[in-house]
């Protein structure tokens, strides 16, 4: 679980509806700056903000993996905090995500987002595998049928073990853009 004070900091992020910024403990993972959508027990959801000072999807990451979570610490917080609010955008909370299980938190983003990106940062920190989740094994493994770059679906599953997964995405541009191209992946 995330250290004392970063979940303290990520529990008043979420109460004030202001930024926060998030580092792990997964070397080359990348750094988030977000808004604290909701906390679990295992996973926190974060409404991330992208360079341009937008809103853009949703990141799921496990709480056990945060090093730190800072408000204070980020000068740009309350610029882009302000330059967001400016543009009429404001974090939306999910709640109907499951936050205390993995398996539960993926079916409930499944349900909600026809795509996820998946990352098993401590394996290979540069690689998000993106498409649509077709359950779990008794192996405890995620069946995801990829969609690729050219969205261009795969006609087979690949699998991962669910405890190696660090982080989700959903909803972001990029991938609502593969799903407009590629539409429903076909049955495997």
């Amino acid at each position: 679980m995330a250290k004392g004070a970063a979940l303290k900091d990520l529990k008043r992020a979420r109460g004030s509806g202001e930024p926060v910024r998030v580092s792990r403990e997964i070397d080359g993972a990348d750094r988030l700056d977000a808004y604290v959508a909701g906390i679990g027990r295992k996973w926190v959801l974060l409404h991330t903000i992208t360079d341009e000072l937008r809103l853009d999807g949703y990141a799921a990451i496990r709480l056990r993996d945060i090093e730190r979570a800072t408000r204070s610490g980020w000068k740009g917080a309350m610029m882009a905090h302000r330059a967001i609010a400016a543009r009429g955008e404001q974090c939306r909370p999910l709640p109907d995500i499951d936050l205390d299980s993995t398996k539960g938190l993926i079916e409930t983003l499944t349900t909600a987002f026809p795509l996820i990106g998946v990352y098993i940062e401590k394996i290979d920190p540069h690689v998000c595998y993106i498409g649509r989740a077709r359950g779990i094994s008794r192996k405890k493994r995620l069946r995801l049928q990829e969609i690729g770059p050219t969205a261009d679906w795969a006609l087979t599953c690949f699998t991962n073990k669910t405890k190696d997964i660090t982080r989700f995405d959903v909803g972001g541009g990029y991938i609502d853009a593969l799903h407009a191209v590629g539409g429903d992946p076909p049955d495997c």
